[in-house]
This record gives structure tokens, sequence and C-alpha cells, in this order.
């Protein structure tokens, strides 16, 4: 059985998201869980420290 970059990429894409506490992956495109992930590393960031007060 042959597994695509996509299919490496998805699984990828899905342990990180796993490792931050999301665990809803199922039936998602590619696509989709690459904004998840932005979305939650995004709400990670301290806007408080002033390292990111660009932020």
């Amino acid at each position: 059985m042959k597994v695509s970059e996509l299919d490496y990429k998805t699984k990828h894409v899905i342990d990180q998201l796993n490792a931050m506490g999301f665990t809803d992956t199922d039936g998602l495109s590619y696509d989709e869980l690459v904004s998840k992930l932005a979305m939650a590393r995004a709400m990670e960031v301290d806007v408080t420290s002033d390292q990111n007060k660009w932020f």
C-alpha cells in the first residue's frame, strides 16, 4: 500500500492538533485541518508579553 505525500502531511497536522487537545478531526480535509491548526496556534499567543505587543 502506497501512502501519498498528502497522507503524510495530513497525519502530521492531525498529530499536532491532537497534541494541542483537539481530537475532532474525522472527515476534515487537509485544508480544514491546517486552518484549525493555525487558529489553535494563534490562540496560544500571549498578547500581554512585551515581545508580542505588535500582535
